[in-house]
């Protein structure tokens, strides 16, 4: 057993010091640094005896530091007295074409989810259904086999705790696969409740759509159905959009990106997606936490250490490498694979964390940029480090120097590393993917945002019992950058770049994605949560916009769909729900017009922002009679968004021009709040009838209601809103004016600019 050392990791909040002791304290272990110790000594332990204490410490020391998060078999695990010796998380199998080798499949299947392991396969090499079987009969199609694999799923328990995890992937071109599609819809038929599935998808598919061609269903090169593939894209695509699944595996995306293309096709993934490999492989993963290598949080002058980076990088990668050798297998093929190829998966975990503590906003241009040169960074650090290692212990068994350095990804690496790749040879086939890392990043990265992800609420409440009866407490959960922010500032206002996943466009979510994967040899684990109010038409444009911008795999979740999700904040609902609207984001200026209304001869402003010409939020000014003069005369103006609640009203277009400096302050007053409500209305897509039938409600009328409604009802003409241009939408004729130009019909989601 581990000696008692000095506790120097301190946990920030009591969950994720709960969750490290429930899910990783599992052998005695008195202190977080225990776990850590012991992890280190044996991942250090196939290092040559001159060195072995020296790595053990050195990988001691990335770990106590929050910088290097092993996966969480590992930190479970890797002990040199543990009797649970398996440190990998997922694994993939074959599934043949015999009922023999089906059976072996599932016996294969069984004994890695007894080991606690996620099992991933394709079962498009399964006949179709009603296909002849070779001894007579008909085969029952590949659903039915699914299904006892399913089964199997539900009856083994890994250590009598939990089910293990599965995907299951097929062709799109397989002659079951409309069936397929439409098998699991959520709680409708609660179907394959123990897997995710996925469909693949190739080039050819793809070109079928765009041209509005036919498509053929094919097993064995023989035609069994030919079908307008648009059609066919459409009933993927509409089952994802209501009940979240399939996923989509980009096929020939991944395999252009396939290291080892002379030998294998990676033609499945592992639970999650963020591993494509071919049978028989393993996930041996561990994190980055990006947040470690923020300077000067939240600053002006912050920045994020690169050097220091790739250095921890380079410890990684020895780190899993030596996992390789340490681990035991659930299966002599996955052994014998592994240590032939030697596949590895370094990634990386609070993007979101990091970016809001660096001052950047999930998904803008500079986010784009910083993800790019960070995951670039990861690539060429991972890709030394493996040739480093190759010179030292030697090259996967299988490399081949001409073949490796003509992969297309091994192409775009920097002439000094494919120099040593050539000289030295690479440890590893493949080394870097994004992963989930949801238990690991909420204990031993303080509740970190998770994997590539924004974080999905800055705080959020939890019931805990007390251990006194049914008693409970509410105990507060806090986004780690949004702790950090509120220690530092002493604020209690998030700022403005700090954001969560709702407020991310769908389009930059994808574009973010991608800037990553170009760098990934990997896939990344994303599930994009779709803007409530998303129709099935733009739903369809994401699914498209994804594979051109070079995602391996695209998975989302519809808020709005028939399965329950576990970040839904309640599951109680009954009869009809409620669309809501994502309102589009906030420029940092508006233009504005300004309306001056006396009610009973008193005098009052009102402003009105305008967003491509459609009314987005309201300002109610109450001006004393001695500053009534300081606006008159000005019709337009800017309204500049300074900070979280500060505004500034900017007047005229000659220098020097007239700035009110905060002046929603300035002026406020407590219709202030109401303003705020009917302009959260405005940006969400209320029609103006509603909102000013509201205002008129009461019987008796405030000063407020009198003259906001009386400014609102300027924009409209004949019942209709007016939005400059005075045009009718072209797509759903509703009636709503709609401007030429750039803009969205808030009735249909009709864009001009689409």
């Amino acid at each position: 057993m581990a000696v008692s050392i000095k506790n120097t990791f301190t946990f920030k909040q009591p969950i994720c010091k709960e969750i490290f002791i429930r899910k990783y304290m599992l052998h005695g272990e008195k202190s977080p640094e225990e776990v850590f110790r012991a992890v280190a000594a044996e991942i250090a332990s196939p290092e040559p005896e001159t060195v072995r204490s020296e790595y053990a410490e050195k990988f001691y020391g990335e770990i106590a530091s929050g910088r290097f998060i092993p996966a969480g078999r590992i930190l479970a695990n890797a002990r040199p007295y543990s009797p649970m010796k398996n440190y990998n998380n997922c694994f993939t199998i074959d599934v043949e074409d015999s009922l023999e080798a089906i059976y072996e499949s599932l016996a294969e299947d069984a004994i890695i989810s007894k080991m606690g392991g996620g099992v991933g396969f394709d079962i498009s090499k399964l006949r179709p259904k009603g296909d002849t079987l070779s001894r007579g009969g008909e085969s029952s199609g590949v659903v039915s086999f699914l299904r006892i694999f399913d089964q199997s799923a539900k009856t083994i328990m890994t250590g009598g705790q939990r089910r293990s995890a599965h995907i299951a992937l097929l062709d799109i071109a397989h002659p079951d696969v409309e069936e397929f599609i439409t098998v699991k819809q959520g709680d409708k038929n609660k179907e394959l409740t123990q897997f995710n599935i996925s469909v693949k998808i190739s080039d050819e598919f793809i070109k079928a759509v765009e041209t509005d061609g036919d498509f053929d269903l094919v097993f064995n090169d023989k035609v069994y159905k030919t079908v307008r593939a648009r059609d066919l894209y459409g009933k993927l695509a509409k089952n994802a959009f209501i009940h979240n699944e399939p996923g989509i595996f980009n096929a020939d995306t991944v395999q252009r990106y396939n290291n080892g293309s002379w030998a294998f096709k990676m033609d499945r993934v592992n639970p999650c997606g963020e591993l494509v490999m071919p049978a028989y492989s393993l996930c041996c993963l561990a994190a980055m936490n990006l947040s470690a290598f923020v300077e000067n949080p939240f600053s002006e002058d912050s920045r994020f250490d690169y050097d220091a980076f790739a250095e921890s990088v380079g410890l990684g990668i020895r780190f899993l490498d030596n996992v390789l050798d340490v681990t035991e297998y659930p299966l002599d093929k996955i052994e014998t694979f592994s240590k032939q190829w030697r596949r590895i998966g370094l990634g990386f975990t609070a993007l979101g964390s990091a970016m809001s503590m660096l001052r950047i906003k999930y998904g803008s241009p500079e986010s784009i940029k910083f993800a790019s040169q960070m995951s670039r960074t990861l690539r060429d650090a991972s890709y030394r480090a493996s040739s480093n290692l190759a010179k030292e212990k030697g090259a996967f068994p299988s490399f081949e120097s001409d073949k490796i350095l003509d992969a297309a990804f091994v192409k775009k690496l920097p002439d000094d590393i494919r120099s040593g790749i050539a000289e030295n040879g690479l440890r590893n086939i493949q080394m870097n993917t994004v992963a989930p890392t949801g238990t690991i990043s909420l204990s031993v990265g303080q509740n970190c945002s998770s994997g590539i992800e924004p974080a999905f609420a800055l705080q959020y409440e939890r019931n805990i019992r007390t251990g006194r009866g049914d008693e409970v407490k509410t105990e507060t959960v806090y986004d780690a950058a949004w702790l950090a922010w509120k220690e530092a500032t002493g604020e209690e206002e998030a700022p403005e770049w700090m954001v969560t996943a709702a407020d991310i466009d769908p389009y930059a979510s994808i574009d973010l994605q991608a800037a990553i994967q170009d760098n990934i040899d990997h896939s990344i684990s994303k599930t994009l949560n779709l803007p409530p109010g998303t129709t099935f038409e733009q739903y369809k444009d994401l699914f498209l916009y994804a594979y051109k911008k070079g995602l391996k795999g695209f998975t989302t979740f519809n808020p709005e769909g028939s399965m329950k999700g576990i970040l839904e904040y309640s599951d109680k609902s009954s009869g009809e729900t409620i669309s809501r609207g994502a309102a589009p984001d906030r420029p940092t200026e508006l233009p504005c017009e300004i309306h001056r209304v006396k009610v009973k001869g008193k005098q009052y402003i009102v402003i009105t922002g305008h967003f491509n010409g459609s009314l987005y939020e309201v300002f109610w000014i109450d001006v004393p009679d001695d500053e009534d003069v300081y606006i008159n005369g000005y019709q337009k103006g800017v309204v500049r968004k300074v900070g979280k609640g500060r505004y500034d009203l900017v007047l005229g277009d000659k220098n020097p021009r007239i700035v009110l400096e905060d002046f929603t302050k300035v002026y406020d007053t407590p219709n202030a709040s109401l303003a705020r409500f009917v302009s959260m209305a405005l940006r969400h897509g209320t029609p103006l009838q509603f909102i000013i039938k509201q205002l008129q409600k009461d019987t008796q009328f405030t000063d407020f209601e009198r003259v906001v409604g009386r400014v609102l009802k300027s924009y409209i003409h004949d019942g209709d809103e007016v939005i400059a241009g005075e045009k009718r939408c072209p797509e759903c004729e509703t009636g709503l004016i709609f401007r030429e130009g750039c803009a969205t019909c808030p009735a249909c989601g009709w864009s001009k600019c689409k």
